[in-house]
């Protein structure tokens, strides 16, 4: 034993004697916007010696008969900071290919060559890119900031996006989902400076991102690609806050990225949520990706919610009949409490070159309890009602389901064949208490009382499935056609029972009007031929497809069943012709099919509030809508011009209408649902953006209007009511480096209603905004934060209100690289916070105003960590 102790040092010297044979080192330099870096000077530096080269025409450099596995690189470039790294690798290996090395502009070049290769916008076919660097914003900035002072998108102030109206539901970093459909938290979780630019995307699904052959309806998706040397580290934020009044918010973000790895997490809780009402809402999400394997990739994200939301709010609402208005002023308080948890998972496996496999189970649980009192006034024809209501409901709902995609590419160039199919089982189950009171005086002022208690047990389930097959067969290097089967079907189960209760004695008698056990199913199968070509100026879509489709109910309480057949030829169309690299223009129609709900279909009347009850129609048929959607974008890539266009058409066949009829000699109103035609909205939007002065200055224009033709039933007639909406604005923004961050922007917006019926009365309202929001900065570190706007409103019933609200907050940077700030704020400073809205249904208008949380101070810490980089 003694001797092996002595031989064993000489054997580990004799094998790394063995293990230093000559080696081949080969690398690629360029920079971190993709350029190579012919000539930049490389030097590799062992434990004996030192050798440079210089890189070729094509940037890669190459050492020869390097000795040892152990070795540091040097590589040196003007204008770029100095790459060192050192590597340790196999002893085994006799040629070494390293991984690009990226090398970063130095601080004093960096200046003049961001101003020299930026191009701030380009247009593609269904995508519009931003460069990041032509939007500046401050160290420490997350994405969000960048995204805010992007021409044509539209960030609110909870951080949702939208593109002319359309929201953005999805975030993917470098082409890869991230943060689930949580969009806000994405751009929140991510710092400003590591993004190499952006891409608002039309994503068709999965299909068309393999195939590259688009067809259907899209979803605007928001990418964003990071710089080539900042795609690995870490991101973290710590912000703690304490106000006047009770107020306070706490929140921890944090962001991993590691090789192929996400892992993401965003938690918050707080009491000074903006909308209508008083919140506190306490929320956590995590979001996790990873390659398991070289084929299989993971991710996924799973995110709890508690919210409780208390409102007051005052309705004004008018009812518009031939010869009179049923007038309601209400004033309500409710209280809302929810805890909602959500898990989305996805599993993709690429068997080979040929197959591909994904899974999507997701799996939603909630809890809800909502409780509401209020009074109620109702005048009609000299008549009044006075009702004073509570309600208690408690409901308990969860989902769960699957989709399943599969792709095959055959051998012969664009022949494809997919397969999905997707499965979900939803329930609710529901128990609610209603509490009324009415007050009844007639028109010779005789008093009436009516007392109405009950309590309604719910239990809905609801099965969906569907299945759908697309083979594509190439007909040439630039055609394809496409034939298609799909199948969809819902299943809907419905018990409900309702109990009246006597209020003295509290004795429950089973009420059989409103109670019933109630089956529907809508079923679809679409069969459809296609035609695609596509060239690099020019690409369209051609088709048909037939849709049979049926409806059928089941009244197992009342012994009834109902059945309708339908069939609709349903014609497709997708065109896009690129004029050039800097406009394009696309046009798409669709076909969509829309199965009634569940309360429109129920054959019973709900007498909850007996002032307006409702009456299912069994007898209803689906909707059939025809879609046509047109777009143009341009943009000059040298000086960021901008300008999006866009008009939408819609007719609804069989649209589903509401029927309002008075019970004669009482204030009592029915509402019932019929079938018919001529429905239709046409809606135009644009955005114009022009860039000055070096960028310093933005200046934008905006504005949408829409037509809409309503239709609705009065007392057995019909009346067409025309809505007329228009909004017209600008904004102005400027961004002066270590000055300010700010914008100014107008609107003006008008809503018109005009009727068909003489005795209908046209209706108004006009608004115009006035806003300014932004950051100025002085003393280095110190930033005086502002956004105040002031709405004037006319034509609202609730009365005008003219709110001026302003919040503010003056910032100091603290630690090493800013890591710190102290932030004293104010929000509604002037204390003017109200919610205020108007809404047309049919015959109906209804304005409502909500309290808002009021004026308060807080003091909040933040604390940031950041590493990226090789």
């Amino acid at each position: 034993m003694r001797n092996i102790w002595i031989i064993f040092p000489f054997l580990l010297l004799t094998t790394s004697v063995y293990a230093q044979h000559p080696r081949t080192v080969k690398g690629h330099i360029r920079d971190s916007y993709g350029n190579s870096l012919p000539g930049a000077v490389v030097t590799l530096v062992t434990s004996t010696d030192s050798t440079a080269v210089s890189a070729s025409a094509q940037a890669d450099f190459f050492f020869n008969a390097v000795k040892s596995s152990r070795f540091k690189l040097e590589v040196g470039f003007m204008g770029y900071e100095k790459f060192v790294r050192q590597y340790k690798l196999a002893d085994s290996l006799n040629t070494i290919v390293l991984d690009t090395i990226v090398l970063s502009i130095a601080s004093t070049a960096l200046k003049e060559v961001v101003v020299a290769a930026t191009v701030p916008v380009k247009v593609k076919e269904d995508t519009i890119e931003y460069d990041a660097k032509a939007f500046k914003v401050r160290e420490g900035d997350a994405v969000d900031e960048i995204v805010k002072k992007l021409p044509g998108v539209d960030v609110d102030k909870t951080g949702n996006m939208s593109v002319q109206g359309e929201p953005i539901t999805k975030v993917r970093l470098n082409g890869k989902d991230f943060f689930g459909n949580d969009a806000a938290a994405a751009i929140q979780n991510l710092p400003a400076d590591i993004v190499k630019n952006l891409q608002v995307i039309d994503d068709y699904g999965d299909q068309a991102n393999i195939t590259g052959i688009k067809g259907g309806e899209s979803t605007k998706i928001l990418n964003i690609n990071l710089l080539p040397d900042k795609d690995e580290g870490y991101y973290g934020k710590l912000t703690g806050g304490l106000g006047t009044d009770g107020r306070y918010e706490g929140r921890f973000r944090t962001n991993i990225l590691r090789d192929k790895q996400q892992i993401a997490f965003d938690g918050a809780i707080n009491n000074t949520e903006s909308g209508d009402g008083i919140s506190d809402r306490k929320s956590a999400k995590l979001n996790y990706r990873d390659n398991w394997g070289g084929k299989l990739v993971s991710y996924g994200s799973y995110g709890y919610t508690n919210r409780n939301n208390s409102i007051r709010e005052t309705t004004s609402s008018q009812t518009v009949f031939q010869d009179y208005t049923k007038l309601e002023d209400e004033s309500q308080n409710s209280y809302t409490g929810n805890n909602q948890h959500q898990l989305s998972w996805n599993l993709e496996y690429q068997v080979d070159s040929s197959n591909y496999l994904k899974i999507q189970p997701d799996l939603s649980y909630s809890t809800t309890t909502t409780h509401n009192a209020g009074l109620s006034n109702t005048q009609l024809l000299g008549s009044s009602s006075l009702k004073d209501n509570q309600s208690f409901n408690n409901a308990t709902s969860s989902s769960l389901s699957a989709r399943i995609f599969y792709n095959h590419k055959f051998k012969k160039q664009g022949r494809n064949f997919s397969f999905t199919s997707q499965m979900g089982y939803s329930n609710s189950d529901a128990n609610s208490d209603v509490k009324n009171r009415y007050t009844i005086t007639d028109t010779a002022d005789n008093i009436s009382y009516t007392n109405q208690f009950q309590q309604t047990g719910t239990d809905n389930n609801t099965f969906q499935t569907s299945a759908q097959a697309s083979y594509i067969e190439p007909l040439s290097a630039s055609s394809y056609a496409e034939v298609s089967y799909q199948l969809n079907r819902s299943a809907t189960s419905n018990i409900r029972n309702t109990n009246d209760v006597d209020p003295v004695s509290g004795e429950q008698k089973q009420n059989f009007l409103q109670s019933n056990d109630y089956d529907y199913q809508f079923t679809t199968h679409r069969i459809g031929l296609n035609y695609r070509f596509k060239q690099k100026k020019l690409n369209y879509m051609v088709g048909m497809s037939a849709q049979p489709s049926v409806l059928k109910g089941e009244d197992f309480s009342r012994h009834n069943s109902t059945s309708r057949s339908l069939f609709n030829w349903i014609p497709t169309a997708r065109l896009i012709y690129r004029f050039s690299r800097k406009n394009t223009f696309s046009a798409r129609y669709y076909g969509r099919s829309q199965a009634p709900g569940f309360t429109q279909l129920q054959p019973l009347t709900d007498n909850s509030d007996l002032q307006n009850t409702v009456t299912g129609n069994p007898d209803l048929k689906p909707e059939f809508s025809h879609n046509l959607n047109l777009e143009y974008k341009q943009s000059d890539w040298s000086s960021g011009y901008t300008m999006l266009a866009k008009l939408l058409v819609n007719e609804t066949m069989n649209k589903i209408v509401t029927v309002r009829t008075i019970i004669p000699d009482s204030l009592k109103q029915n509402t019932t649902y019929i079938n018919t035609n001529g429905f239709y909205n046409v809606k135009g939007l644009y955005t114009f953006s022009k860039p000055f002065a070096d960028r310093k200055y933005t200046l934008t224009y905006f504005g949408d209007a829409g037509y809409s033709n309503n239709i609705a039933f009065t007392n057995g007639e019909r009346n067409i009511g025309k809505d007329l909406t228009i909004r017209q604005g600008f904004k102005f923004r400027a961004d002066l480096d270590d000055i300010m961050d700010a914008e100014l922007n107008t609107a003006y917006s008008f809503n018109g209603t005009t009727y068909s019926s003489a005795s209908f009365q046209a209706r108004r309202v006009n608004s115009v905004l006035i806003g300014i929001a932004g950051r100025n900065y002085f003393f280095s570190n110190w930033t005086l934060g502002y956004d105040f706007s002031y709405t004037i409103n006319s034509g609202y019933s609730t009365g005008n209100v003219n709110p001026k609200l302003l919040n503010a907050y003056l910032e100091r940077r603290l630690l090493k690289h800013n890591r710190g700030t102290v932030r004293v704020a104010v929000f509604d400073l002037f204390n003017q916070n109200t919610g205020i809205s108007r809404d047309v249904f049919d015959n109906e208008i209804v304005d409502k105003r909500n309290n808002r949380l009021a004026r308060y101070f807080m003091l909040t810490l933040n604390y940031r960590l950041e590493n990226f980089g090789h």
